[in-house]
C-alpha cells in the first residue's frame, strides 16, 4: 500500500473520530439543554401553581369564606405546589402559647410525636390517628414543628424520625417521613407553621424547598390580610350594633323636660363611648308629683348601658304613687341586686318634686351630693344625704343607711345633679375638675336659668380637659324653682 493511501486512511479515521467526538458533545449538550428546559418547565409549572393557589385564597377572602375553608385551601394548595402526599397547617393561638392544628389533609403523615397508646389504638382503629392530629396542640419549641416556629427558619427534613428535635418513638406511621416546614408570619409577627410531607425515602429537592418557602411567605401575607379583613368586618358590624344601641338608648332618654308647675328643668347626657353608663329620667309619680332620676353605673360601654336600662325600668315600675324617694330606691336595690355582678354597682340620685314647688324630697344611693345655688345670697350649698349604692347589699344595710332629705328651695334657686364624669374630668396634667370648679360654674351661670347652667358646665369641662379624651360619661340635671 502506498504511503499516500495510508495517509488518506489515517486522515479519514481522524476525521471520523473527530466527528464522533463532536456528535457525542452535541448529544451531551442537547441532553443538558433538554434537562435545563425540563427544569425550567417544572419551575414554571410550580410557579404557576403558586399563583393559582394565591388566586384561590384571595377569592376566598373577598367572598368572606369561613376560616376553615381558607385553612383547607392553604393545605391543599401546598400539596399541589410541591407535589407532596399531604400537608398540615398549624396556627398560633391568640396568646401565642400553642400551635393549634387548623387542617391536616387526608394523606398527610403525622408530623408530631405519637404517644404509645395512640399508636396502639391506630393499628386497629383508622379514626384514632386523624382525631389525635386534629386535636393535639404543640407548644413553641416542642418537636420539629415547634422548633420551626421558635427559630423562624424553614427546614427540609429528609427523615422526620432522625431529626434532632423529633421526640417520638419509632412506629409504623412514621417510618420514612420526608417533610418541608416553613414559619408563617405577617409584618414580623409569627402566625404558625405550614408543612408538607410524604411517606417516602426520597427527600424533597432544594428547588421544592425554595418554592415552598416562597409559598409560605405569601400564605403568611394572605393570613394576615384575612385577619385584618375579618377584624375590619367585625369592627364595622360592632359599630353598626353600637350605633343601633345608641339610638335605642337615646330614645330612652327624655327629649325634653315635662311641664311641672313651679319648676323649670334642663338636662344633658354626653357618653364617653357610643353608649352610656349614665342616664337621667323624668318619672311620673302622680298628677301632683314628678320624679327626677340620675344614675351612674360603674363602668362604661354596652355592659353599663344594659344595667342603666334595667335600672330605669325597675325605678319606673316602682315609682307610681310612691312619694318617698328612699322607698323607690330600696325597691330598685332589691330587684337589681341578684342580677348585678359583684364588681358592679349603680349610684342613683332621685328627686320627687311636688306641684307648685310645695316640697322637694331627695334620696341618694351612693351618688354625688346635689348642689343648690341660692339666689338670695349667691352662695352654693352642698346637700348631704346618707345612702348606699344600688347592688352593694341585698337590702338590710341599704335600707338602714339610706334616708330621705327635704331640700328647701326659694324662687330662683337652682338645684344641680351630676355624675362623676364632671368632677373627675382631668386635664393634661392629671388634675381633676373638682367640686369647687362646679360650684363656681354653677354660681356664674345660675342667674341665666337651668339651661344656661347645663351649657356652661359642659363647655367649662371641655375647656378644662383641653385635648384629653373624655374618660367617663357626663350627665347633668338642673332644677330651678320658679
Amino acid at each position: 500500500m502506498s504511503s499516500g493511501w495510508i495517509a488518506a486512511v489515517i486522515f479519514f479515521l481522524a476525521g471520523a473520530a473527530g466527528s464522533y467526538a463532536l456528535f457525542r458533545s452535541w448529544q451531551r449538550e442537547r441532553r443538558l439543554r433538554l434537562q435545563f428546559l425540563q427544569g425550567d418547565r417544572e419551575r414554571a409549572s410550580r410557579r404557576r401553581r403558586v399563583f393559582e393557589v394565591l388566586h384561590i385564597l384571595g377569592d376566598s377572602i373577598l367572598q368572606g369564606q369561613p376560616d376553615t375553608t381558607l385553612h383547607r385551601q392553604i393545605a391543599e394548595g401546598a400539596v399541589k405546589v410541591v407535589e407532596s402526599e399531604g400537608a398540615a397547617l398549624y396556627l398560633l393561638d391568640d396568646k401565642g402559647l400553642a400551635l393549634v392544628p387548623r387542617h391536616y389533609t387526608k394523606e398527610c403523615p403525622p408530623l408530631i410525636a405519637l404517644p404509645e397508646r395512640i399508636v396502639t389504638q391506630a393499628k386497629t382503629n383508622a379514626g384514632t390517628l386523624p382525631s389525635y392530629l386534629r386535636l393535639h396542640c404543640v407548644a413553641p419549641g416542642e418537636g420539629v414543628l415547634g422548633n420551626v416556629v421558635l427559630s423562624q427558619k424553614a427546614e427540609n427534613v429528609p427523615d422526620l424520625r432522625h431529626h434532632e428535635k423529633f421526640d417520638g418513638e419509632t412506629n409504623p406511621f412514621q417510618q420514612h417521613v420526608a417533610a418541608l416546614m416553613a414559619p408563617l408570619r405577617h409584618g414580623g409577627r409569627p402566625l404558625g407553621v405550614l408543612a408538607v410531607a410524604s411517606d417516602r425515602t426520597k427527600p424533597f429537592s432544594q428547588h421544592q424547598l425554595e418554592m415552598f418557602i416562597a409559598l409560605a411567605e405569601q400564605v403568611g401575607f394572605t393570613l394576615g390580610n384575612a385577619q385584618a379583613h375579618h377584624e375590619a368586618g367585625a369592627k364595622r358590624q360592632l359599630e353598626a350594633e353600637l350605633s343601633n344601641a345608641r339610638e335605642i338608648q337615646s330614645i330612652l332618654l327624655p327629649e325634653k323636660a315635662p311641664e311641672m308647675p313651679g319648676f323649670a328643668i334642663a338636662a344633658k347626657n354626653v357618653p364617653a363611648r357610643m353608649v352610656s353608663g349614665d342616664y337621667f329620667d323624668y318619672v311620673p309619680v302622680s298628677q301632683t308629683h314628678l320624679g327626677v332620676a340620675i344614675a351612674d353605673v360603674c363602668g362604661k360601654g354596652i355592659p353599663a348601658s344594659l344595667i342603666t336600662a334595667m335600672c330605669r325600668s325597675v325605678l319606673r315600675s316602682n315609682a307610681r304613687e310612691t312619694f318617698s324617694p328612699t322607698a323607690v330606691l330600696s325597691a330598685v336595690n332589691r330587684n337589681l341586686f341578684p342580677d348585678i355582678r359583684e364588681d358592679m354597682f349603680i349610684t342613683v340620685g332621685y328627686l320627687i318634686l311636688q306641684k307648685d314647688g310645695a316640697s322637694v324630697s331627695f334620696a341618694r344611693a351612693g351618688h354625688t351630693n346635689p348642689l343648690v345655688w341660692r339666689k338670695a345670697t349667691g352662695e352654693v350649698d352642698e346637700i348631704k344625704a346618707p345612702g348606699l349604692a344600688v347592688g352593694v347589699d341585698k337590702g338590710e344595710v341599704f335600707d338602714r343607711i339610706t334616708r330621705d332629705v327635704s331640700i328647701s328651695m326659694d324662687s330662683g334657686d337652682i338645684l344641680l345633679l351630676y355624675t362623676d364624669g364632671v368632677d373627675e374630668a382631668t386635664d393634661h396634667k392629671g388634675l381633676l375638675y373638682g367640686v369647687e370648679r362646679i360650684k363656681e360654674t354653677l354660681a356664674e351661670a345660675a342667674p341665666d336659668g337651668p339651661q344656661a347652667v347645663v351649657n356652661l358646665l359642659c363647655d367649662s369641662v371641655n375647656r378644662f380637659k383641653g385635648g384629653e379624651p373624655q374618660a367617663d360619661d357626663i350627665t347633668i340635671v338642673t332644677v330651678a324653682r320658679k
